[in-house]
């Protein structure tokens, strides 16, 4: 974990993941669309920004995966009426 003098919070995606309770491959995805800022130190080190990760989990993720839940029933509920 790394605090700044601004006040910001960067943690690695391995953390982050574990924190938020996602994918460490659905935080890069958020990275890599812009969703989240992240600092990559190398090739394979990239620290993301707690809060702007937390925001997105509460916001996107959560509402994403909603609306994923409600497709499949709808789907469900087509099929068993066929």
């Amino acid at each position: 974990m790394l605090k700044t003098q601004n006040g910001r919070t960067w943690v690695t995606v391995k953390e982050a993941a574990e924190m938020l309770q996602v994918s460490p491959s659905r935080l890069v995805k958020a990275v890599k669309e812009g969703k989240i800022d992240a600092l990559r130190l190398s090739a394979r080190a990239v620290l993301v920004d707690l809060e702007q990760a937390r925001y997105w989990r509460e916001r996107f993720y959560s509402a994403r995966k909603a609306e994923v839940a409600k497709q499949r029933k709808r789907k469900e509920r087509e099929n068993s009426q066929q």
